[in-house]
């Protein structure tokens, strides 16, 4: 069978048409509202009016000095008088102080605690401007010695030579020049008596033996009857040295006698005294071992910071100098070194030194039958 279609009513035709139609007008109402919406948008570039505020702000922040804007800085905290203590004021002191004082003052009750004491201050400062200290002459010169720090600090720490301006070459050309400053032997330490007499050297070792626990014995007759000048002031302390003398030139280690070295070295024990009276060509030596050092050995990165530092001040102290210099010859200075003999000042025992008197010279005779 061929199927037969059936016409649609005419009613429903319409219908369907109208439908469509209308759907189609509300699509491109639609559209129309949409065009509408972009053509009236307007470019943020041009007016700025949706810019967010953070791009508007082109300007730098202000640097924050210890977390403060110049404006909170200038905050007055406290009043005395008409000095006035600012809230910068207050940072800069705290920032000032140790780790460990500005750890301290970390709490509020610390801080408030510290502001107190730069109020205290400045009532005593005040208080000593009206009694007049500012115009004394020791107030004065503390006044110089702090402007003369501040010029120091400004021209050779601020501005002068800095730690990493001293170059491996010059650390190294330092480490190969004074080996003997970074491998050294073993080393002891002792004290001795010198006497020129061999019988009281004995007597006084006899003494010694017998009060083994009177650690101050040896002290007492080192300062009375040693007879080496230059160690009866320190009790016949000798100092550090090693088994054998050295020749080199690149320590500073003191001459001693072969005979007081070895002596010295056959000790075992710290406190240990020789057994028997030491012979050298100065005299007769009561030896006693206060002291003992491992052998050092210092590779060139071990030592690198400590010669670093040692040549940063060496070059530090010659700019000083030139610049001190160069002042003193702008000031044509002059002096008058023979009035220096007029002064007496007095030593640790009450001593003063006559008007002219001359210290002699180390190297003299007065030296020559001392240890060196």
């Amino acid at each position: 069978m061929i199927p037969i279609s059936t016409p649609m009513p005419r009613s429903d035709v319409r219908t369907s048409s109208g439908a469509a139609r209308r759907a189609h007008l509300r699509c491109f109402a639609l559209l129309g509202v949409l065009l509408s919406a972009g053509c009236n948008k307007r470019d943020p570039a041009a007016t700025g009016a949706d810019k967010k505020p953070a791009e508007t702000a082109s300007a730098p922040k202000p640097e924050l000095k210890y977390g403060l804007t110049p404006e909170q800085a200038a905050q007055v905290l406290v009043q005395v008088g008409e000095t006035k203590i600012t809230l910068g004021d207050f940072a800069e002191r705290l920032g000032s102080q140790s780790p460990y004082l500005r750890a301290r003052y970390n709490s509020p009750e610390r801080r408030k605690e510290f502001l107190e004491n730069m109020v205290r201050f400045e009532l005593l400062a005040a208080e000593a401007d009206k009694r007049g200290f500012d115009k004394s002459e020791d107030v004065e010169r503390v006044r110089r010695q702090v402007m003369v720090q501040q010029l120091m600090q400004d021209l050779f720490d601020k501005g002068g030579l800095k730690l990493a301006d001293i170059s491996d070459d010059e650390i190294k050309r330092y480490y190969d020049e004074h080996a003997g400053e970074f491998n050294k032997p073993a080393q002891v330490r002792a004290s001795h008596i010198l006497f020129k007499d061999r019988g009281a050297a004995e007597q006084a070792l006899k003494d010694l033996k017998q009060k083994p626990g009177d650690m101050e014995l040896f002290r007492k007759l080192a300062e009375q009857k040693n007879q080496d000048p230059s160690t009866k002031d320190s009790a016949g302390d000798l100092r550090f040295f090693s088994e054998t003398q050295d020749k080199s030139g690149e320590t500073d280690e003191p001459e001693r006698p072969a005979a007081v070295r070895k002596a010295a070295f056959g000790l075992a024990n710290i406190g240990d005294l020789y057994p028997e009276v030491v012979q050298s060509e100065l005299g007769f030596h009561v030896v006693k071992l206060t002291g003992r050092r491992e052998p050092l050995k210092r590779s060139l990165e071990d030592a690198r910071r400590m010669i670093q530092n040692k040549l940063w001040r060496e070059k530090r102290e010659q700019a000083i100098e030139k610049f001190v210099a160069e002042l003193r010859t702008k000031a044509n200075v002059q002096e008058n070194a023979a009035a220096l003999a007029k002064v007496q000042v007095k030593d640790g025992l009450g001593n003063a030194a006559a008007p002219g008197a001359v210290k002699p010279a180390a190297g003299k005779d007065s030296d020559k039958k001392s240890v060196k």
